[in-house]
């Protein structure tokens, strides 16, 4: 049986993706392992869940946490849901990495996941003591740095392939974009659906 992370939560017509109810209502579902969900930090450094980088006309970098809307939640939020699943944060901006680190490093006990298509954001996190993982969205793609210093990558489904999986065999495999068959059972897979 392959190993599902809901892709933001569940939403409906009345829960939007990356809000608390969608990630509870995905840690709830026996078919998923985890949830994936999108951090940005706002100007007064609140890591908080929003996929894009701007809210109304405004970077979130420049946005204070009081601006956002209440449906917006802070990633300590999230990170307080009692579950043993996967919490598999994909970083789009922050700039606080010590104080980032020291709030994941509060829920050791949780299975913490920490990716970005940013290599800059992930080699900034590889200086400090850590309980959770670390990871590149699109690694073979993007970057010639060492992966030795990797916990697990993320790529897209499309390109996984026999060869890929030998030269990668040391690293967890999260896999996104799926529109076709999943193909290997020891993949993460990283669904919509």
């Amino acid at each position: 049986m392959a190993k599902l992370i809901k892709h933001r939560g569940i939403k409906n017509k009345d829960i939007m993706e990356n809000t608390y109810p969608a990630i509870k209502l995905g840690f709830m579902d026996d078919k998923y392992v985890g949830v994936e969900f999108d951090v940005h930090e706002t100007k007064d450094n609140e890591f908080i869940i929003f996929h894009n980088s701007i809210y109304n006309n405004k970077l979130i970098s420049n946005t204070l946490y009081k601006e956002l809307p209440k449906y917006i939640p802070r990633l300590e939020d999230i990170l307080k849901i009692k579950t043993k699943k996967i919490f598999l944060i994909e970083i789009k901006y922050i700039q606080n990495f010590n104080k980032f680190n020291s709030l994941l490093n509060k829920y050791k006990n949780k299975n913490i996941y920490v990716m970005s298509f940013s290599n800059q954001m992930i080699n900034k996190l590889t200086i400090y003591e850590r309980h959770y993982k670390i990871g590149i969205l699109n690694y073979i793609l993007n970057t010639n740095d060492d992966i030795k210093k990797l916990d697990f990558v993320a790529i897209l489904n499309s390109l996984l392939n026999d060869s890929l999986m030998k030269r990668i065999t040391n690293l967890e495999i999260f896999s996104y974009g799926i529109r076709e068959k999943i193909k290997y059972e020891n993949v993460y897979y990283i669904v919509d659906k």
